[in-house]
C-alpha cells in the first residue's frame, strides 16, 4: 500500500483518482470482501477498468501478486461486472475450437455486415474483429533445405488466423528458410488468457487442459507462439516446449545466419505490456532485428505506458482505450517513419484503429514480418 506503483499505472495517469490505481483497487476489493461497502456497479467499474498491464507488479517492492488478486476478484464477481455484448460473445466463441473463425465466416455475409454496422454503437462489435481473413493457411509447409533441421508447429490460438494470418505466413517462410518443417494444425484451442483475466478461470483451466491433451499428441521440436500474453499462459504447461517466435528465430539465426538487406529508414518499435511484464524476454525485439544491417529504432517517450488494448478492455471501455492510445501514439515521432513494429496482435489491431491520424502512410508489422521483407534470397 506504499503507492510507488501509482505513477506507473496507466489508468491512474488517465483519471488521476485513487480508485483508478492499484492501491485504490486493492482497498476497494478488501472493503467489498469484508462487507464494508456494497459491490455496486460504480465500485466494480473502478476495479474492472484495470488493463492488466502489471506495471504495478514490476515496480512493487513488496512483490504484491496484483494480477492474481484482480483475476480472483473478477472470478467472484463476474456476473455483477457489466460487460458489453461483443466481449461476452468473443469469450463464448473463443472457448470453442475455431469458434472465432466460424463467427467471422458468418459475419462476412453482406446482410450481417450491414446489420453489425447499424448496431455497432449498441453491440460494441468492432468490424475488424469479425472480418474473414483473406490468407489461406495450409496444414504443412516443408523446409527449403535438402535436410530438415526439425519440425515445429505454430500456435494460432483463437485469433491468429483472423488477426495475424500474414505474420503466420511470414514466420512460416522464415522458418522454412532456416530448415524447419512447419505445421499449422487445425482445431487448436484458445490459450485461455482472455478468460483468465475476465472472471472465467474455470474456462481458462479447461482450455489449458485441452491444449495439454492436444499438443501432447504431436511430435514436435517446438510449439511456437506469437502473442506474449498467450505465451505467458501456455508456459504453465511445463511438458510442452512452447517457445516465443522471436526467441526461437533469433537463436536459429545466431546458429545458422541468413542474409538480409539493409533497412535505411528508422522503424518505430512498440513493445507490449505482456512482453515486458509477463513474458519478460528483455531486449528480444532489438536482438532479433539486429540481424538486419543498419536497423535504427525509434522508441516511445513513454515505453511503459499501455496502449489501451488490454485484451478485451478496449472493447468494453472504448473511450478509455482511445485516450490511452492517443497518449501512446503521441509519444512517438511518427512523422519520421513509415514502419511501426508491434510484437502483439491485440496491440496491433488496436493501434490500426487510430494510427493513420498521425501518419497516413505508416504500416504496422510484426518484427518477424520485417525480417522476411528484408530477406535477401526469398526464393531459395
Amino acid at each position: 500500500m506504499c503507492g510507488m506503483c501509482l505513477p506507473h499505472c496507466p489508468t491512474y495517469q488517465l483519471y488521476q483518482t485513487e480508485t483508478e490505481s492499484p492501491r485504490g483497487r486493492i482497498a476497494l476489493m478488501q472493503s467489498i470482501e469484508k462487507g464494508r461497502i456494497e459491490a455496486s456497479p460504480k465500485a466494480l467499474l473502478h476495479i474492472d477498468h484495470c488493463l492488466g498491464c502489471l506495471n504495478c507488479e514490476t515496480i512493487c517492492p513488496s512483490r504484491v501478486p496484483y494480477g492474481k488478486l484482480i483475476d480472483n476478484f473478477r472470478q467472484l464477481h463476474y456476473e455483477l461486472i457489466p460487460k458489453r455484448f461483443s466481449s461476452r460473445q468473443i469469450l463464448k466463441q473463443s472457448a470453442k475450437p475455431d469458434g472465432l473463425e466460424k463467427l467471422s465466416s458468418i459475419a462476412s455475409s453482406t446482410l450481417v455486415k450491414n446489420l453489425l454496422k447499424a448496431t455497432s454503437a449498441i453491440t460494441g462489435i468492432p468490424s475488424h474483429l469479425i472480418e474473414k481473413t483473406s490468407v489461406q493457411l495450409k496444414d504443412f509447409y516443408p523446409a527449403k533445405l535438402p535436410a530438415s533441421r526439425g519440425r515445429v508447429a505454430l500456435f494460432t490460438g483463437c485469433t491468429g488466423k483472423q488477426q495475424d494470418s500474414q505474420t503466420l505466413i511470414d514466420a512460416t517462410q522464415l522458418l522454412n528458410h532456416l530448415g524447419f518443417d512447419v505445421s499449422i494444425p487445425g482445431q487448436q484451442a484458445c490459450c485461455g488468457a482472455m478468460h483468465q483475466h475476465n472472471g472465467q478461470q474455470n474456462v481458462a483451466q479447461s482450455l489449458l487442459r485441452d491444449n495439454l491433451a492436444f499438443w501432447q499428441q504431436q511430435s514436435l521440436q517446438a510449439v511456437i507462439f506469437f502473442s506474449p500474453a498467450c505465451g505467458a499462459t501456455l508456459q504453465a504447461l511445463k511438458d510442452i516446449p512452447f517457445i516465443d517466435i522471436r526467441a526461437f528465430i533469433n537463436q536459429q539465426l545466431n546458429e545458422h545466419p541468413l542474409s538480409f538487406n539493409a533497412c535505411p529508414d528508422p522503424v518505430a518499435l512498440h513493445e507490449s505490456c505482456s512482453q515486458r511484464n509477463m513474458l519478460k524476454l528483455n531486449g528480444i525485439n532489438q536482438q532479433l532485428l539486429s540481424h538486419i544491417p543498419g536497423i535504427q529504432f525509434m522508441h516511445s517517450a513513454q515505453p511503459t505506458l499501455c496502449c489501451g488494448a488490454g485484451g478485451l478492455q478496449a472493447i468494453d471501455y472504448p473511450e478509455q482505450g482511445k485516450r490511452l492510445l492517443e497518449q501512446k501514439l503521441g509519444s512517438f515521432d511518427l512523422s519520421q517513419t513509415k514502419l511501426f513494429l508491434s510484437d502483439n496482435s491485440g496491440c496491433s489491431v488496436h493501434i490500426k484503429s487510430a494510427i493513420s491520424a498521425y501518419n497516413p502512410d505508416i504500416e504496422i508489422l510484426h518484427p518477424v514480418s520485417l525480417l522476411v521483407r528484408q530477406l535477401t534470397n526469398k526464393d531459395m
